[in-house]
Order: structure tokens, then C-alpha cells, then sequence
């Protein structure tokens, strides 16, 4: 009961991120009300498997029994037209047990099939203990999960308790959201840590973007606003040996990022409120 209790607080804030992120990314509210729904779905399959504890041996039949019509109902209803169509053709050709096998053993897939196998048995797995994931397939090295095998689908750094260091860098895991640590300035595909094939891309108002590395296309407009990035904390790193990248996240700088953009939009409000310019305040 405890462990449920707590992930429950878990699941609040990833509600509340979608919240936040929903008011101030205008451009992204049609998948973030998916992934909204999509996670009211997956709580429930959580507090359901952290109860009923399935076996290991039986994790890919649960989750195809249990979870998947509820995944792939949610995601008829409020996922985008492409996914919608992918899935329903896939449905008519593959059976929902066979992609979730593929995923637990590590085989390669279809991203459709991967997304209704990960979407299913991730939060199944991060409800059981580490005996019911191992017994998923994959390399237990330094670049996959420890614990069930996986390969990350994310970098991140954590927050340090020193201001001017960053915090230590560690991968998220694709299937069952455990976490690891893995050294800097090392791709996570291919183990390559030679500096010069390992590009890093980032954003105007960033200091890697400011460097020449920046990503193009997003909302902001870096000719009338070069300095407010729209991901400062969000980065991508690359490699040039295997051709793959991973996004790295600065929770440290996505912290800072939320407060400052908490503050800008008070001042915002309250300037509007008393008919001043909203260009009188410093941002």
C-alpha cells in the first residue's frame, strides 16, 4: 500500500507537468492532451499490477489481456490520425501478446508495435520489483538498464547541490523507467567518447546554441527574441561513430526555467492589471 501511496504522488506531477507544459507550449497541446490521457490509463494499469503482482513469466499476456484494450482505446479516441491509422492496420495483421513479447525479449519493431508495447507493459513494470524485471530480455551493460535490459530512452543530469556544478548524468530506461548512471560525453548507443564525433545541438538563448550547434524550426523567433530559448533545459546529443542521438535533459535548468517563466507571467498579469507596458519589466 505504501508503494502505492508514493507513486501516486508520481503520477500527480506528471499530470501537472502536462498542465503546465499545456499553458505554456501552445504549439504541442494536441499530443500533451494525448499524453494526458494516456496516463490516466497507465496509473490505472499501475495501481492494478501493483496489486495483482503478476509473474514475470507472465508479464506479456497480463499486459495484452489487461492493458492493452484500454491503451489502444485511448489512443483511437485522442492520438493523432497517423498513429490511429498505424494502428489499426497493424491490429488487423498482428496480434497486441506478439508485439509485447518482441519488446520484452529486445527484438527490433515496427514504431507502431513499440509504442503499443511500451505504452502497455511500462507501467506494469514499473510497478513490480526488479525479480519481475529481469526476466525481460536484453544486455546488462554499462549502456542498458540494469534491471530489465532496455535501452534509454533518455539523458538526463541531475540537480547538483552546488550551484556552479552540474549534477550527475544519468540514462532513463525505455522500458521500465528505471535509471542508471552513465558517464559524460559518452554516446549511449555505441560507447563512443571521443569529443569530436560527438556533436551536441541546442537552441538560441543557450550557451551550446550560442556556439554555433542549433536546433532550427521551433516556435521562437530567434531574430526578434534570441534570448529566451524555448527548451533551455533540453538538448540533443549526437554521434557521429553510430549515427544515433539521445535527448538530455538539465533538470537543474528545467527547474530554473519553470520558476522564471512562473515569474515573467505573474509580472505579465499583474502589469496588464494596472495598464503599464509589458515591456517596462526586466524578463
Amino acid at each position: 500500500m505504501a508503494a502505492i501511496l508514493t507513486t501516486q504522488d508520481v503520477w500527480a506531477d506528471r499530470r501537472h507537468r502536462v498542465k503546465e507544459l499545456r499553458a505554456r507550449q501552445g504549439f504541442a497541446r494536441q499530443l500533451l492532451d494525448f499524453y494526458g490521457a494516456l496516463l490516466a490509463v497507465q496509473e490505472k494499469a499501475y495501481v492494478e499490477a501493483a496489486s495483482v503482482r503478476p509473474a514475470g513469466r507472465n508479464l506479456a499476456s497480463y499486459c495484452a489481456d489487461v492493458v492493452v484494450p484500454r491503451i489502444v482505446d485511448v489512443s483511437l479516441f485522442a492520438g493523432p490520425d497517423q498513429l490511429r491509422s498505424q494502428l489499426l492496420h497493424r491490429l488487423e495483421t498482428e496480434q497486441p501478446l506478439r508485439m509485447i513479447e518482441q519488446w520484452i525479449a529486445g527484438d527490433s519493431q515496427a514504431m507502431v508495435d513499440r509504442y503499443l508495447a511500451r505504452a502497455s507493459l511500462g507501467p506494469v513494470l514499473e510497478a513490480l520489483d526488479a525479480e519481475a524485471r529481469a526476466t525481460c530480455g536484453g544486455p546488462r551493460d554499462a549502456r542498458h538498464c540494469p534491471e530489465c535490459g532496455g535501452p534509454p530512452q533518455l539523458s538526463y543530469f541531475e540537480r547538483s547541490a552546488d550551484d556552479l556544478a552540474t549534477g550527475p548524468r544519468r540514462l532513463l530506461c525505455a522500458r521500465c523507467g528505471a535509471s542508471w548512471g552513465y558517464p559524460r560525453m559518452t554516446c549511449p548507443g555505441c560507447g563512443e567518447d571521443e569529443s569530436t564525433k560527438l556533436p551536441v545541438f541546442s537552441e538560441y538563448g543557450t550557451a551550446s546554441g550560442e556556439r554555433g550547434s542549433v536546433v532550427r524550426g521551433l516556435p521562437a523567433d530567434p531574430v526578434a527574441d534570441p534570448v529566451h530559448a524555448v527548451f533551455p533545459h533540453v538538448r540533443i546529443e549526437a554521434c557521429e561513430s553510430c549515427r544515433q542521438y539521445v535527448l538530455s535533459i538539465d533538470l537543474a535548468t528545467g527547474l530554473r526555467f519553470r520558476w522564471s517563466t512562473r515569474w515573467r507571467r505573474s509580472r505579465l498579469i499583474s502589469t496588464r492589471a494596472s495598464g503599464a507596458s509589458p515591456r517596462s519589466f526586466p524578463t
